[in-house]
């Protein structure tokens, strides 16, 4: 029953996950993928670099997160991410091993921190998917391994996260195969020197072909060079960095203390924990992989303690109480009930919170109103590229599109830097900028027309616009 409703817990937390404006350029993305068939290879969606090479990586995830909006708007979505990161978890539970209460323990805390980090957003794929491997690979089903890594690489960059794991549990193949040189380690050792390029030539067969290998690479060092928040190493500096901190250190120690009990390992439990430890020095690199640590380490060190092992206090001996299924059940079904109702409220009346429509109907209007070619920040084009299509924006964080130069001028913008040049170049005409923006007042200041202003927006045309 405590395990039932801490999985309730996290169905609630999973069914009420805030948008950010990725979520709404990967719906565009998603609509257009339908639309036409094919995942777009240029850009589309800005006046900037219309035309130019898009290596939209993330395809089949933006297919099904229009396909749940489409057949339910945005609680479908929300069910949809629900029913992604549902298998992630349930598949984290099921690798685990020992009794249910040791079980719940050990996954209060990772899965709960790992949580704080879903977000509706293709990322999420990767966070189910690497768990799927791990279960592949303690199953001995390696024939769907590469089909996997087909699917994770046109579902979302983290496939490079199977990479390690593959490529770890193979050498740990190997390595028992030269300890005990027995059959069994020999053909497993065998198969998976075939699936691991097997699954690299997979992962190449997206749009990107080979080049998703260069685009990663690229990718990734673009993401830090801009100094993005999720991409920075989570140094303790917050709760969440320390918890990650505390919890890493305390799986390393686990696994010194617990380092005589891999040698006779099944390789279930090799295979578990040779992931986590594949993952961990990603997750030391980057805040963004914090969360894939965290759910792989939950299953590794339940098989590092064993499947005999339980919390026990230092307490006298009781007599064991009789269980009650029957109470169980209705005390299950009634948080399942309560749940449900949380989240029916939520979605009917709190879609401010959950962020379901960030920029209003009145801002949008003002938006379509202004004619002339569009400026806007980093972070809100996304929304603009999904709600107001019709106009093209100036940026926005997909980042891949845009050249750090371009990216740079924005920030240089924004903290007071000159604007008419770049204004002057792309021929812009219209703002659509948060109302708290330093911009607004400069170009109020400079003679452009205040078309919209709430508390969250600002719409400015300049003058002599239509």
């Amino acid at each position: 029953m405590a395990v039932g409703i801490f999985l309730l817990g996290l169905a609630a937390v999973a069914l009420l996950l805030p948008t950010q404006s990725d979520t709404f350029w990967h719906l565009r993305a998603g609509a257009d993928i339908w639309r036409t068939g094919h995942v777009p290879t240029v850009d589309s969606y800005s006046h900037t670099v219309a035309g130019l090479p898009w290596p939209d990586h993330e395809g089949l995830s933006q297919a099904f997160m229009y396909l749940g909006y489409r057949l339910g708007g945005m609680p479908g979505l929300e069910i949809a991410a629900a029913v992604v990161i549902g298998v992630g978890v349930v598949l984290v539970y099921r690798l685990m091993v020992g009794p249910p209460q040791a079980r719940l323990a050990l996954m209060l805390v990772p899965l709960t921190v790992s949580s704080l980090l879903w977000v509706l957003r293709p990322q999420i794929v990767s966070l189910s998917l690497l768990v799927v491997l791990i279960w592949l690979l303690a199953r001995e089903r390696y024939r769907l391994v590469p089909v996997l890594f087909w699917i994770w690489a046109n579902a979302h960059a983290g496939v490079v996260l199977g990479g390690p794991v593959l490529a770890l549990a193979t050498a740990c193949a190997g390595l028992r195969f030269l300890r005990g040189r027995a059959a069994a380690d020999r053909k497993r050792l065998m198969t998976l020197a075939v699936v691991w390029p097997l699954s690299g030539l997979a992962t190449a067969a997206t749009p990107l072909g080979f080049g998703i290998y260069r685009f990663v690479l690229e990718s990734t060092a673009r993401l830090q060079a801009e100094h993005i928040l999720e991409w920075g190493a989570p140094w303790p500096t917050g709760p969440f960095e320390v918890i990650f901190w505390l919890l890493a250190l305390g799986f390393l120690g686990l696994l010194v203390w617990r380092r005589r009990t891999l040698l006779s390992a099944s390789w279930a439990d090799t295979a578990v924990v040779a992931s986590a430890i594949a993952i961990l020095p990603l997750a030391f690199q980057s805040l963004r992989n914090i969360g894939p640590f965290l759910m792989v380490a939950t299953p590794a060190a339940s098989r590092l303690l064993g499947p005999d092992f339980q919390f026990r206090l230092r307490s006298p001996a009781r007599p064991p109480s009789p269980d009650h299924p029957a109470v169980n059940l209705a005390v299950l079904a009634g948080v399942a009930v309560v749940v449900a109702g949380v989240v029916g409220v939520s979605w009917k009346t709190d879609a401010s919170r959950l962020r379901w429509h960030p920029v209003g109907a009145a801002a949008q209007s003002a938006l379509r109103g202004c004619a002339g070619t569009l400026y806007n920040h980093y972070y809100d084009g996304g929304y603009l590229i999904w709600l107001v299509p019709e106009k093209r924006v100036f940026i926005d964080n997909r980042q891949d599109p845009y050249p750090i130069s371009l990216l740079a001028e924005d920030v240089a913008i924004e903290r007071g830097g000159p604007y008419r040049p770049t204004f002057d170049r792309y021929g812009i005409r219209c703002a659509f900028l948060p109302a708290a923006s330093k911009v607004v007042p400069r170009l109020r200041a400079d003679g452009w027309q205040l078309r919209f202003l709430d508390e969250k927006w600002a719409v400015l045309a300049a003058a002599g616009a239509g």
